[in-house]
């Protein structure tokens, strides 16, 4: 849920719970003086239909809170996570093993890394610089930006691989994801310097005659 319908849906639901609050209440009170037309069916069904109402708002309400600080904790983590970037021996090890020409090795390095420690986005990132620089596997390196976008990483961070993903989409052939790709980054992240290079790379597309920019910025089209 989203904006106006979240409001929308906790507002009826609010006003459900209200509402079958106060029939119960006057039922209850009509039954207590046993008044004509006072019925004790009727009073329970109204109050069940409080109980479900309170239950499903405090049900959305937790929901809520839920995604709320499990999506900030994430984002804690992630950062914490990037705040330590002083050399990490199992890092460089997995580089160094790249560097001699063992790149699939240094994938299961980095992925052995990564089950102990999953919010160390660097490792994801060089694994997907492996795949597409030493591998010569677009896809395979697509295939780990995706996972990566999917974090709540810090904006810079994200937008360099939203990116790098836009990039290997054109070489991919998936033109319509990366023109999309670009046109978030240029909405959301325009702040970033990724953001900036992706006005630039959209601009490119859009203008296929204007002057060239940096071929790294530049989403290959359709020929």
């Amino acid at each position: 849920m989203k904006g106006m319908t979240k409001t929308a849906t906790f507002g009826a639901a609010a006003l459900a719970t209200g509402v079958f609050a106060c029939l119960f209440s006057h039922e209850h009170g009509l039954v207590l003086r046993q008044a004509a037309g006072a019925s004790r069916p009727l009073m329970m069904t109204w109050f069940g239909l409080f109980l479900l109402s309170v239950i499903l708002l405090g049900l959305m309400c937790a929901y809520e809170m839920w995604k709320f600080f499990g999506s900030r904790a994430e984002r804690w983590m992630f950062e914490g996570a990037a705040a330590h970037t002083g050399p990490v021996p199992e890092l460089e090890e997995a580089e160094r093993v790249r560097a001699s020409g063992e790149p699939l090795e240094a994938i299961r390095l980095l992925r052995e890394y990564l089950q102990a420690n999953p919010y160390e986005f660097r490792a994801t990132a060089r694994i997907a610089e492996i795949y597409r620089y030493d591998l010569k596997n677009d896809l395979a390196a697509a295939l780990e930006y995706e996972e990566l976008i999917k974090r709540k990483l810090p904006d810079d961070q994200w937008a360099w691989s939203a990116l790098h993903l836009a990039k290997l989409y054109g070489r991919l052939s998936e033109y319509e994801k990366s023109v999309a790709l670009l046109e978030r980054l240029d909405t959301d992240y325009g702040h970033t310097i990724a953001g900036r290079r992706a006005k630039k790379a959209l601009q490119q597309v859009r203008n296929p005659d204007s002057p060239e920019t940096d071929d790294e910025d530049i989403v290959e089209g359709p020929p």
